[in-house]
């Protein structure tokens, strides 16, 4: 006898399982599973089980077809419900009788006549999955009651997300006698069992589809040795529960698994041979893989029937998109042999979750790449119907995705009412608060990108969770806890193309899923963008509160880059929405305040970043770049970094500077970054003493800022000018416009000018007698420097925190876990 723990999945079901709670199903005839006993058993065995049991919904049927094995036990999933409301709840029951499921079943409208007969009988049993709302209807008030009728739980369920585990078994390691008696107290109800304080805790795979039989299950003593004492045990409460969770990828390949058998099914009643049966067979570890030579004659006498077709039309629409998926699933199926294993082995590839959602990805950019090439060249071409069959194809497209779409949402749909009826909740602080970033800038050198590195490198730095995510082919920056995904497709920015800004489409599955199994507290959406689109459906799926940024003036930026007001307008109420959904709407500087006004964001959502930079970094320092760049010999030094595209209302500079050097020989320019303006203005400038640097790294800008006279920053569009504040924490005086928020970081006549930038004259005029008095200058810098401890990351940081804790947090109440004393059970409206 070995001292190894003896196991048994105690939740699986088979055929006999042959009607469905879900009304479209049973429109269809479709059972929840296909698997016949003999099979569930011999798998059962081949994952290492010891013993094996069946526990179809409300029928012993499939468990008596196996039950002459010594090592079965005959079990049942007995729908039991309330009478006060109706509450559903699944009963799991082993070890009983025909004549006992008879009885079982005529009484299992009423919850505590299934609990007294149970205790009469000594029978074993255990509630499945205990606080999943079957019908909606679970509350406190019907699980404490719960924990007073029965002797057995399932705390580890197959199916489900580990979030149920969590939320669950804490309530079990807190039961003792006094509570107990205080429960018994509270509900009039004496406690059944002997030591009811002592829960048998049991664990099973609730497998449907023959993919994940004994992956989950329960561990009995070593000494173990029959049926009757796997039921003894569970009856005195020495089990554990082991094995695996669920997840989204096995919840959705369990409902892959159902369709697949029932197509199969189908096809049978057909009798009609079909490759794509006998396929689908295979993945579900129903048929051994087709031979070489059927699927070589199969693809040959396809060949043949075109060949021969009298007239030849390129397929379309859905037609066209299964040649699409069996082209990616053949180009990826060796990228994962673990799935040749399985299958070697007798086990169903589509069970080997993680390694099937891999290649489901692979197959998903493949096939969405496709996709939107044919629509482009549809477009292109003028081909109308071409294109109506490519929507089409795109719809079919997600419709086969839809059970991943459903399970992410499905998994979490409780997440946040578990705690309540559970009363078991940890203090949320700003240590553990788990914190999901989406922005579709990161990379870019501008405000909106170095605001985002600035608050993960403070979050790495002082040990918050933050995760910052993003969807770019060629990442750049390397930022603590970032997670980048690989985009679906990436074209040129409208209206940008010729800028180095790209359209990222996010792998959204991929992507759901990863924040699925991350599970965050809040979600903050930095950019209206498709990444940022992501984020808002992550928050929905996860049912959390969503926090958004108002880095920049969209509409604005689609009003000068098109200069068609009906885009603006659509760019406008696309905005209005989306930051209509935020719990709380930040914005950088108060000037920008009433943009979100305007956008019918109300007054109570509006926060306001506390402005920060690095002042380590950014600060001044002696320096000689200057004396080593173009035009050396102008001692008047003016500075402008940031993106070169024309929202930035560069075309003001050009002519300023134009008018500025044709009434001073002292003064040149130095232009640092990059963009779609960058010819053009090279262009203009052409002749003049204007230096273009590219795009520069914060240690090349360092010296740039130093060394300069005065920053020029133009920009009328932007929510606060980071650029401008690292100029003044180099004690730099700047020119900005009175129009956005740089206009914030300026005192003006004191650090700096603050000028309506509509006018290039008037900045000619400004700057021209700013340079005429360095003594004026010089004071600026002093004043400019004596204000950089105000712009300190770690308090921008620490004020951004704080925000999304008092999201998550609710108000304080009296006591959050007392428990009332009830009379009557929340009754359904």
């Amino acid at each position: 006898m070995t001292n190894a723990p003896k196991r048994i999945d105690l939740h699986c079901h088979s055929d006999a399982s042959n009607k469905t709670g879900e009304a479209m199903l049973n429109m269809i005839s479709c059972p929840e599973s296909y698997s016949r006993p003999q099979d569930v058993y011999a798998q059962a065995l081949r994952r290492g089980m010891d013993f094996v049991t069946l526990t179809d919904h409300d029928t012993i049927a499939g468990a008596l077809r196996i039950a002459d094995m010594p090592d079965v036990l005959v079990g049942e999933e007995v729908t039991v419900r309330f009478p006060e409301d109706g509450c559903k709840i699944h009963l799991l029951v082993f070890g009983h009788t025909q004549a006992q499921h008879d009885e079982l079943q005529a009484m299992r409208d009423n919850i505590y006549d299934v609990a007294n007969y149970l205790l009469k009988h000594n029978l074993a049993h255990s509630v499945a999955h205990p606080i999943y709302r079957q019908n909606d209807m679970l509350f406190r008030w019907h699980l404490e009651r719960m924990l007073l009728l029965f002797k057995g739980f399932e705390c580890l369920n197959g199916a489900h997300s580990p979030v149920h585990r969590e939320a669950f078994e804490p309530l079990l390691d807190k039961l003792t006698e006094s509570e107990i008696e205080r429960l018994a107290h509270v509900h009039g109800i004496d406690p059944l069992w002997p030591e009811p304080h002592v829960k048998s805790r049991t664990a099973g795979s609730d497998d449907h589809g023959q993919l994940n039989i004994g992956r989950t299950y329960t561990e009995f003593p070593a000494d173990t040795e029959t049926v009757e004492d796997v039921l003894e045990a569970l009856r005195t409460g020495r089990t554990a529960p082991g094995g695996e969770s669920g997840s989204t990828p096995k919840l959705a390949h369990q409902f892959y698994g159902v369709a697949m058998r029932y197509y199969a099914a189908e096809r049978n009643k057909e009798r009609k041979a079909s490759l794509a049966k006998d396929l689908l067979n295979t993945l579900t570890g129903h048929a051994p893989m087709p031979s070489k030579t059927r699927l070589a004659w199969t693809l040959a006498k396809s060949k043949v029937r075109k060949s021969l077709a009298l007239r030849k039309e390129p397929d379309r629409g859905t037609k066209k998109l299964g040649g699409m998926f069996f082209r990616a699933a053949r180009r990826h199926s060796g990228d994962h042999p673990e799935l040749w294993t399985a299958l070697r082995e007798g086990l169903p590839p589509l069970g080997e979750h993680e390694k099937f959602f891999e290649l489901v990805n692979s197959i998903n950019r493949d096939v969405s790449s496709d996709l939107v090439e044919e629509l482009f060249d549809a477009f292109r071409n003028g081909q109308f119907a071409r294109l109506f069959d490519g929507f089409g194809a795109v719809l079919a497209h997600q419709f086969v995705l839809a059970p991943y779409y459903f399970a992410l949402f499905h998994q979490n749909k409780e997440r946040k009412l578990l705690p309540e009826i559970t009363r078991q909740t940890k203090p949320m602080t700003a240590g553990n608060l788990k914190v999901g970033l989406f922005t579709d800038t990161l990379d870019e050198i501008n405000g909106v990108g170095r605001f985002i590195r600035d608050m993960g490198v403070q979050a790495g730095r002082i040990g918050r969770d933050l995760t910052i995510h993003t969807s770019v082919a060629k990442p750049v920056f390397d930022v603590p806890n970032r997670r980048n995904f690989e985009p679906l497709l990436s074209r040129p920015m409208p209206y940008y193309a010729e800028s180095d800004l790209s359209l990222n489409i996010p792998p959204l599955l991929e992507m759901l899923e990863f924040v699925d199994r991350q599970q965050y507290d809040v979600i903050h959406i930095s950019t209206p963008g498709p990444v940022g689109i992501v984020g808002y459906a992550a928050a929905k799926m996860l049912r959390v509160p969503v926090l958004m940024t108002y880095h920049t003036d969209f509409p604005a930026y689609v009003q000068e880059l098109t200069g068609d007001h009906r885009i603006a307008g659509n760019c406008r109420r696309a905005m209005s929405w989306l930051y209509g959904q935020a719990a709380a709407v930040f914005s950088r500087s108060v000037a920008y305040q009433y943009n979100l006004r305007e956008l019918g964001v109300a007054e109570e959502k509006l926060r306001l970043i506390t402005p920060g930079i690095d002042t380590e970094k950014f600060r001044p320092q002696p320096t000689d770049l200057w004396d080593t760049l173009p035009h050396a010999d102008r001692p008047n030094k003016l500075l402008y970094v940031g993106r070169v595209s024309v929202e930035k209302n560069l075309p003001l500079l050009v002519e300023t500077f134009k008018q500025l050097a044709a009434v001073r020989n002292d003064v040149r320019l130095v232009v640092a970054g990059v963009g779609p303006y960058l010819e053009t203005m090279k262009a203009e400038l052409a002749g003049l003493p204007v230096h273009f640097t590219g795009g520069l790294d914060d240690e090349q800008l360092r010296p740039l800022y130093a060394g300069a006279d005065l920053f020029v920053f133009p920009s009328r569009t932007d929510t606060l000018g980071q650029v401008v504040m690292e100029a003044q924490a180099s004690a730099l005086p700047a020119i900005v416009s009175e129009t956005g928020g740089p206009r914030e970081t300026i005192e003006d006549n004191i650090t700096g000018l603050v000028r309506p930038a509509t006018d290039p004259t008037v900045w000619t005029n400004a700057i021209n007698e700013l340079l005429d008095q360095p003594g004026k200058l010089a004071a600026m810098r002093v004043a400019a420097e004596q204000r950089r401890s105000r712009w300190s990351l770690e308090r921008t940081f620490e004020g951004f925190w704080a925000e999304h804790l008092a999201a998550v947090v609710p108000p304080p109440t009296s006591d959050h876990h007392a428990v009332p004393t009830p009379v009557q059970p929340p009754m359904p409206a």
